[in-house]
């Protein structure tokens, strides 16, 4: 069963829809600087993906099962036609519904993923979560000082704690991702959403961050064989998080290619 999708929405009726999808324990919080700064030309929906941010919880995270939950999202808005922007799990989402719905998607922009397999990425940083006593922390202090050792940078530890929220009632820390139910599917996460036969014939872009390792040289003439009308941009001297690293090159690279 698919599942309904939270949402941020920076409105501008009548004007193109820009749907973003973000990456592995991000949320729709960490696009909300991008999706201001598009509102003047677009209607954007920033979305949270399932086991994400405040949308629902479930076991399983098939290629199919995430498809269908935009797709839902889409369909109860009733949004047909958009531009679709997908970061690493997020573009790999991206780059399925769009091979599975291509007459809904009118541009597809793919941010720092590649439609291949990748290493095991995170596990340690799942285990830290999870080695966490949240019915023992006093502060969000406790909980940096606790990840410390098994994610030594400060960046990618705070990025870690953006998920970790208070309960309004009882003052408590919970994780809002589906910690177990992330960390079990990390094996088919790391995999290619894309299969044989699968392609998206439409304006693609693939946003690559110059020091980031999750883009090799030549995935993108790879890439091609599912998406012809490739062209790919590199954003220099940033990381995976491209659209957080340098927000204006970011922004001008969209603005351009739009």
């Amino acid at each position: 069963m698919p599942l309904p999708l939270n949402s941020l929405r920076y409105e501008n009726s009548g004007a193109p829809v820009l749907v973003i999808l973000h990456g592995l324990l991000g949320s729709s919080r960490n696009w909300t600087t991008i999706g201001r700064a598009l509102q003047d030309k677009f209607d954007v929906h920033v979305l949270d993906l399932r086991n994400h941010g405040s949308s629902p919880h479930a076991d399983s995270m098939r290629w199919s099962e995430l498809v269908a939950d935009l797709l839902l999202y889409l369909d109860d808005n009733g949004l047909n036609e958009h531009i679709l922007i997908g970061h690493s799990l997020g573009g790999k989402v991206a780059m399925r519904f769009a091979s599975e719905y291509s007459e809904r998607v009118e541009k597809l922009i793919i941010v720092d993923i590649a439609a291949k397999a990748y290493l095991p990425h995170l596990d340690t940083e799942f285990r830290a979560m999870k080695s966490i006593d949240l019915s023992e922390l006093g502060s969000r202090k406790e909980a940096e000082e606790a990840l410390e050792s098994l994610v030594p940078d400060w960046g990618h530890r705070q990025f870690v704690l953006t998920n970790l929220v208070r309960d309004k009632i009882t003052g408590g820390f919970f994780w809002q991702v589906n910690v177990e139910g992330l960390h079990a599917n990390l094996p088919h996460m790391r995999m290619n959403a894309l299969r044989e036969g699968d392609s998206y014939e439409g304006p693609t872009l693939l946003v690559r961050g110059g020091n980031s390792r999750f883009i090799e040289d030549g995935d993108s003439d790879a890439m091609r064989l599912w998406f012809p009308h490739l062209e790919e941009v590199t954003v220099p001297d940033v990381g995976h998080n491209v659209h957080v690293e340098d927000r204006s090159s970011f922004l001008t690279v969209l603005n351009d290619w739009l």
